[in-house]
Order: structure tokens, then sequence, then C-alpha cells
């Protein structure tokens, strides 16, 4: 079961250094998905993609042409998350590759709680 057409991002709005060389982004917002062209029938890993690109391009400042990630995940079951891989291409020609996540918050009682979005922040320019 899915959220309400709601997404919330988490982690830190800065990309700091890892050993990976990027740090897990989110950030404390909620990202209506009808605001975002996403309805209730579209494939979580599309949201994913929109939610990705919007906040590169809006918090990072870098504007993003693209973001494909894999595998194409249509919706997580009640509690689970999906691992993904996305490819993320700026509108200057360089891009970079980050692992992405979805969590279904819902679990136990919890019920109707919107999709939780994170990914690898991009590289510091």
């Amino acid at each position: 079961m899915r959220g309400t057409g709601m997404a919330r991002l988490r982690g830190q709005g800065a990309a700091r250094p890892s050993r990976r060389g990027a740090g897990l982004l989110a950030v404390a917002a909620v990202v209506v998905g009808a605001a975002a062209g996403c309805g209730p029938n579209t494939d979580a890993y599309a949201e994913l993609q929109d939610a990705m690109k919007s906040h590169i391009t809006n918090t990072d400042h870098r504007p993003v042409a693209s973001v494909a990630c894999t595998p194409h995940v249509h919706d997580t079951m009640r509690g689970d998350t999906a691992h993904l891989r996305c490819l993320v291409v700026f509108k200057d020609g360089t891009s970079y590759t980050a692992n992405a996540e979805i969590q279904n918050q819902n679990s136990g009682g919890r019920h109707n709680m919107p999709d939780l979005y994170s990914w690898d922040s991009p590289p510091q320019k």
C-alpha cells in the first residue's frame, strides 16, 4: 500500500564528503506528489526521480537535466525499503551515480504515511 501521494525527503542539506565521496542526502521537507506532476498511480521510481531532480536543482542550486533510476519499482510493500541506483545528469553535461532508497513507512499501526526518499548527495563542485 502506498502513501497519499506525498513524499518526505530525509538527510542533510549540504553535501559532505564521506568514504564513498558523497554523503547521504535528505531534506526535512514534504513534497506533494501532485505538485510535481505525480499522482497516486505514478510508479515509485518516477516519484523518486522527480523528487531528486527538484531537490538538487532547487536546494543544491545545480540544475538537473535528467534522473534515471533502476530498477523500475512500481510500489513498495508495507515497511519495506527498495534500493535503487540513479544516474543524475546536470545541465552542464556532468553527471554522477547515486545510491537511493524508497522506504514505505506504513508498518504496524501506521497507515497512509508517505514514502520516504533518500539518496547520495552530488559531489561538491
